[in-house]
C-alpha cells in the first residue's frame, strides 16, 4: 500500500495521524515507553518540557525503526546507561 508518491512526501491522514516517508510516530503510555527503554542496551532518550504553570515533559526514543513518544507530568530519572538529551522543543505531530 502506497500512501505517497513522487519525490516529496505527501502526507496522508489515517486514523487522525499523519504519516510521511520520514517514518511513523507512535504515542504510547508512560509504562510502555519505559518498557521499550528497558529492552535496549544503550538507549537514547530526547526530552523537553513545556508549560509555565504546569510542566509537561515529552520523551522520544527510536526502537526497531519506529519513533515512540510519551508525556509525563513528572521528570523521569533514567539508569546510567541511558543517554539523555534535553532538547529545546520536540514536534510530536508526525
Amino acid at each position: 500500500m502506497n500512501y505517497y508518491s513522487g519525490d516529496t512526501a505527501q502526507p496522508t491522514a489515517i486514523g487522525g495521524r499523519m504519516f510521511t516517508e520520514r517514518g511513523t510516530g507512535v504515542c504510547v503510555k508512560l509504562a510502555d515507553f519505559l518498557s521499550i527503554i528497558a529492552k535496549m542496551e544503550q538507549p537514547l532518550v530526547i526530552f523537553t518540557s513545556e508549560g509555565y504553570f504546569t510542566k509537561i515533559y515529552k520523551y522520544v526514543t527510536a526502537y526497531k525503526g519506529f519513533v515512540f513518544f510519551t508525556e509525563s507530568l513528572d521528570r523521569l530519572e533514567f539508569r546510567s546507561n541511558v543517554e539523555v538529551i534535553h532538547a529545546q522543543s520536540l514536534c510530536t505531530d508526525i
